[in-house]
């Protein structure tokens, strides 16, 4: 009975939490970024049920396709301090209009212990961004899909699995310092709503 009250409050946590982290945070306007151009950034994501902390790193292969991958670590209310990673693109699309727009995709990995076995998790988010700079600051929203698969592995139990599917939505800016150095601010709200903010460095 003890165990069975376990598994439900860490799936309750664990779910909401992991759906959060997913594809998040944004952290970029949809300007599109210079060809064989390199960004570095690092931030922190705090939610009700984990804080996240984490570093990004994006290269631009060609003008208007970026790609990025990320790792950190994951704090959970419910467990031990854990792993995230994440891989993702943005490709600014090439249109006219008043605002650049851009469609953004994730696929993210995380895992932490418990007292009685382990969380694991698999993340897949995508959507539209879109952005408009406005001298030094560049404001941005996004809207799209969030999906994520938790399979806890319980001592005695073997595996319990769950998933959620939710809207996923983020609005904030970056504030450029000069041609190097930015800050963000962001809110996301993926079954919950969560805060977000770091520093971005191009090279």
């Amino acid at each position: 009975m003890k165990r069975g009250i376990l598994i439900l409050a860490v799936l309750a946590c664990a779910v909401p939490a992991l759906a959060q982290f997913g594809g998040m945070p944004i952290a970029t306007g949809a300007d599109p970024m210079e060809a064989m151009s390199l960004r570095a950034s690092g931030g922190l994501v705090f939610g009700d049920d984990f804080n996240l902390y984490g570093v990004r790193g994006t290269v631009s292969p060609i003008k208007g396709l970026a790609a990025f991958g990320d790792a950190g670590v994951i704090d959970p209310d419910i467990g031990d301090l854990g792993w995230a990673l994440q891989a993702g693109g943005l490709f600014s699309m090439p249109l006219d209009l008043p605002v650049d727009v851009g469609l953004r995709g994730t696929v993210g990995l995380a895992g932490y212990d418990f007292d009685g076995g382990t969380a694991r998790f698999k993340n897949i988010n995508g959507g539209v961004l879109a952005s408009k700079k406005i001298e030094i600051l560049t404001p941005y929203a996004f809207m799209g899909i969030n999906y994520v698969k938790a399979t806890l592995d319980v001592d005695g139990l073997g595996d319990v699995d769950d998933d959620d599917t939710d809207l996923a939505l983020a609005g904030g800016a970056v504030l450029t310092v000069n041609e190097q150095l930015s800050f963000y601010g962001e809110i996301d709200y993926i079954d919950d709503p969560f805060f977000a903010a770091g520093a971005r460095f191009d090279f």
